[in-house]
């Protein structure tokens, strides 16, 4: 509850955030449904939906689905990211939510969820831009969840820049220099991006693996090729070959004189 009085949101973010701090558990871990948590706060279930969108999205949690034993979906879990920074790394500030038209209270705070114009609507774990372009490499390192709101940071970017920037998550994950939530992490390169000043680095090294091992399993798939055959080699059989024959006819023609 201290660590969720202690951040900067809009009342009604705020408000979301602390029913789940005040319904969460000693690991962080809290499962309450959309309609709990609309009517614990007194603001409709869309504007529930949003929020908790956001709040995974700028890594203040992390959204993971649950299913009963017959395969039907139920309410999510959330956990939230208790020990994550308010900056991420110190390389960007969170993002500015601005309140979305439609719901009846105002000042929300919430971004709408809305798809940009011109993209494909894809499943959440279908990695992005892959109608005409090559799948999406996502870090190893990271969950479906996570990689589901990967997604969601870089849906609006080009599918090079977007990879540029998770071979660099994709290193850092390695080297373990992350101090913070990946996504929040991931969200602060996406900042740096797109103000110009984003230089990669261990990404180099991520790229150029994954081109070698593409390159193998390439060398690997390929049909083993025929020796070539050596000319001189035909010809002594050829020519041995005629002999032979010629012996033979010889041999029968001797014969038929003999009777």
């Amino acid at each position: 509850m201290n660590w969720a009085w202690g951040q900067k949101l809009p009342p009604a973010p705020k408000l979301i955030l602390m029913a789940l701090a005040d319904s969460a558990n000693d690991l962080d871990e809290c499962w309450p449904g959309i309609s709990f948590i609309a009517k614990k706060c007194c603001v409709s279930e869309r504007t529930v939906q949003r929020v908790l969108q956001q709040f995974e999205v700028t890594g203040l949690m992390v959204v993971t689905p649950r299913y009963t034993t017959a395969g039907r979906q139920t309410s999510n879990g959330y956990r939230l990211c208790i020990n994550a920074q308010t900056n991420p790394d110190n390389l960007s500030p969170l993002p500015k939510v601005r309140g979305a038209e439609g719901d009846k209270l105002s000042g929300s705070g919430v971004t709408p969820n809305v798809t940009p114009e011109g993209d494909t609507a894809m499943s959440p774990l279908e990695p992005l831009h892959q109608s005409e372009q090559q799948p999406l490499h996502f870090p190893r390192q990271l969950s479906s969840a996570e990689k589901q709101s990967a997604s969601k940071l870089i849906v609006e970017l080009d599918p090079s820049s977007a990879q540029a920037l998770l071979d660099e998550l994709s290193d850092a994950l390695d080297c373990k220099t992350i101090k913070t939530n990946p996504l929040r992490w991931l969200h602060a390169l996406i900042a740096k991006q797109k103000a110009g000043s984003f230089v990669p680095v261990g990404g180099i090294r991520v790229a150029e693996r994954r081109k070698q091992q593409q390159a193998q399993q390439k060398t690997q798939a390929l049909p083993p090729q025929p020796k070539p055959v050596d000319r001189s080699i035909a010809r002594d059989a050829l020519a041995q070959l005629r002999k032979t024959m010629g012996k033979g006819q010889s041999s029968i023609e001797q014969q038929q004189e003999r009777n």
